[in-house]
C-alpha cells in the first residue's frame, strides 16, 4: 500500500482540532464536546486533495494536564504526531487570541525543524480576520484564518497542504479495505492492547493507541489500517463498554458508547474481548447480544489467557495439574452456557501484551469473513431444506400441513435464506432454530449467522404475505422484518412420504 502523507493538526486545547479534522474529511471521526481533553489517541482519517489523498490526524491538546493521570500519555502520542508528520497545522484559537501555550509549542516545532502552516480557527467572518496579525510573533507567518464549525476558508488549508508537501507520489485511489475489524468490550479488557500488538507486528507501531491501566481511556473510535497478506484491512479500536446508568450524565462516554455501536455496524467481523481474570458481566452479554441482533461474525477472544490459566489452577482444591487445552475447554463450556445462543461463535485464547496468538485471531477473522460472504447456488440450499425435512416436519397445533415450496440465497454477510411457505405462521419459534441449526451444519457457514426469512408464497391474484425474517439473536428468536414481495417460485417437493408410501403432491 502506498504510504500516505500525513498532515498532524496540533494545538492547545480546546481551539477546534477535533472540529477542523471533521469538517475537511466531510464525516463525524472525532468526538466533538465544548471541552478540554476529549480527545487522547491520535485519530486518523484519509482526506482527498484534488486527485490525491492525505491522511489527516487529530491529536490531544498540548499541555493539558489530564485528571486520569494520562498527560504524559497524550504527550507522548502528540510528539509522534508531529515528527512522523510531513505537514503540521498548528491550530490556534482567533478569539482568545495568542497565549503563552501557543508559543510553547511553535518554539518546540522550531526547534525540531518540522514543516509547520499556522491556522488560527473560529475567524468566523472577515471582522475576526484583523486580529490574525498578532499571531505573526510565533515566527510562523501570518495565520489562515478558518472557521471549523462554519467550514470557512477550508480551501486555503488544502492550498496550503498542496504548497508545503509534494504530492506527487500521493496514491490517487484509496481502496476500501478488504474487511473491517472491530474490537470491542468492556472497559480495561485489553481492546487498546491488542490493536497496538496488531500494529506493531504488520506497521511496526506498537504505540499507535493510548494503553493505560485507568479504566475508560480511549474515548474515540480509532481506525488503523494495515496490510496482511497483500490485502488492505482495517482495525477499529473502541471505547470500553460500561452499564448504561453511567452515561446518563456523562456527554463523553454517551458518544463513545455510540461510536463503538456504529463500529459493530460498520465492521464485517467483530472481535469481542473478554477479560478472563474475572467472571462475565451485565455489560459482556448486553454488547454480546447487540453484535447478535446485528447478525455479525463474531469471534470471543478471551484476553489475559495466561493470568486466567495461573488462577484457575490455584482453585484446585486437590491439587489436580490440568493441560491448558483442558483449561480451555472448561472455559469453553462456561462461556457458553453464559451465552447459549452464540454457541456457535469460535474462540480464541490471547495474551495481547505479549502478542500471543494475534496473528492467528486475524487468520481466524478472514475465515470468518469468507465463510458470511460465501453464495451458494439455489440447488444447494434446496438439497440442504429438503434433507432437514427429511429429518423432522414443521407440525401445527391446527394439525394442518406447513410446506415449503422453494428455498433460495438472497444475500451475503450475513448469510441469508429465504423459505417459500404456504403460511408463515405454521411455522414456530423453535422450528424455526432448528432449520438454523441444521443449516448451519449442512451449509458452509458453521460459525457465522444465518438471517433466515420466512415468506408466504404469492398466489395468483394476491400479494404475497407478511415475511417472517429469524436468526441468531439474543434469546435465540426471531425478529420480524418486512421483506419486498418475492417473484412467483416452483414448489419445493415434499421430502417426506405418506404411510401408504406414497408422496403427496401439491
Amino acid at each position: 500500500m502506498t504510504r500516505l502523507p500525513v498532515i498532524a493538526i496540533v494545538g492547545r486545547p480546546n481551539v477546534g482540532k477535533s472540529s477542523l479534522l471533521n469538517a475537511l474529511v466531510g464525516r463525524r471521526i472525532s468526538i466533538v464536546q465544548d471541552m478540554p481533553g476529549v480527545t487522547r489517541d491520535r485519530v486518523m482519517a484519509p482526506m482527498p486533495i484534488d486527485d490525491r489523498f492525505v491522511e489527516l490526524v487529530d491529536t490531544g491538546g498540548y499541555g493539558y494536564v489530564d485528571p486520569d493521570q494520562l498527560t504524559e500519555h497524550i504527550k507522548h502520542q502528540i510528539e509522534l504526531a508531529m515528527t512522523r508528520a510531513d505537514l503540521v497545522l498548528l491550530l490556534v484559537d482567533c478569539g482568545e487570541g495568542l497565549t503563552a501555550a501557543d508559543q510553547e509549542i511553535a518554539s518546540l516545532l522550531r526547534r525540531k525543524g518540522i514543516k509547520t502552516v499556522l491556522v488560527a480557527n473560529k475567524a468566523d467572518s472577515e471582522k475576526a480576520d484583523v486580529a490574525l496579525g498578532d499571531f505573526a510573533r510565533l515566527g510562523l507567518g501570518t495565520p489562515v484564518g478558518v472557521s471549523a464549525t462554519n467550514e470557512r476558508n477550508l480551501d486555503q488549508i488544502r492550498d496550503a497542504i498542496e504548497r508545503n508537501v509534494d504530492l506527487s507520489t500521493a496514491p490517487k485511489d484509496l481502496p476500501p479495505p478488504e474487511m473491517l475489524l472491530a474490537i470491542v468490550g468492556k472497559r480495561n479488557a485489553g481492546k487498546s492492547t491488542l490493536v497496538n500488538a496488531i500494529a506493531g507486528i504488520y506497521e511496526g507501531d506498537s504505540d499507535r493507541v493510548i494503553v493505560s491501566e485507568i479504566p475508560g481511556t480511549t474515548r474515540d473510535s480509532v481506525d488503523v489500517r494495515f496490510e496482511k497478506d497483500g490485502k488492505s484491512l482495517v482495525v477499529i479500536d473502541t471505547a470500553g463498554v460500561r452499564k448504561k446508568r453511567h452515561m446518563v450524565t456523562n456527554d463523553i462516554e454517551f458518544y463513545s458508547f455510540h461510536r463503538a455501536e456504529r463500529s459493530i455496524r460498520r465492521a464485517d467481523v467483530v472481535l469481542m474481548l473478554i477479560d478472563a481474570t474475572v467472571p462475565l458481566s451485565e455489560p459482556d452479554k448486553k454488547l454480546a447480544n447487540y453484535i447478535s441482533e446485528q447478525f455479525k461474525p463474531i469471534i470471543f477472544v478471551v484476553n489475559k489467557w495466561d493470568l486466567a490459566r495461573d488462577l484457575l489452577r490455584e482453585r484446585r482444591k486437590d491439587g489436580e495439574e490440568l493441560r491448558d487445552e483442558d483449561l480451555m475447554e472448561e472455559y469453553r463450556e462456561y462461556l457458553n452456557q453464559e451465552l447459549r445462543h452464540l454457541d456457535y461463535a469460535p474462540m480464541a485464547f490471547v495474551t495481547a501484551k505479549d502478542g500471543k496468538n494475534v496473528q492467528a485471531v486475524l487468520d481466524l477473522s478472514q475465515h470468518l469473513f469468507n465463510q458470511a460472504n460465501e453464495r451458494l447456488s439455489t440447488a444447494k440450499v434446496n438439497q440442504a431444506i429438503r434433507q432437514i425435512l427429511e429429518e423432522r416436519q414443521p407440525s401445527t397445533p391446527s394439525g394442518r400441513r406447513a410446506r415449503i415450496y422453494y428455498a433460495t440465497q438472497i444475500e451475503v454477510a450475513p448469510p441469508s435464506i429465504v423459505l417459500f411457505v404456504n403460511n408463515p405462521a405454521y411455522f414456530d419459534q423453535a422450528y424455526q432454530r432448528f432449520i438454523v441449526n441444521r443449516l448451519r451444519d449442512i451449509l458452509p457457514y458453521p460459525e457465522v449467522p444465518i438471517r433466515l426469512i420466512i415468506r408466504q408464497r404469492e398466489q395468483r391474484g394476491k400479494e404475497a404475505g407478511p415475511a417472517v425474517s429469524m436468526g441468531d439473536d439474543a434469546d435465540g428468536q426471531t425478529r420480524p422484518r418486512k421483506q419486498p414481495a418475492a417473484a412467483r417460485s416452483r414448489p419445493l417437493k415434499r421430502a417426506a412420504k405418506k404411510s401408504r408410501g406414497t408422496r403427496r403432491s401439491r
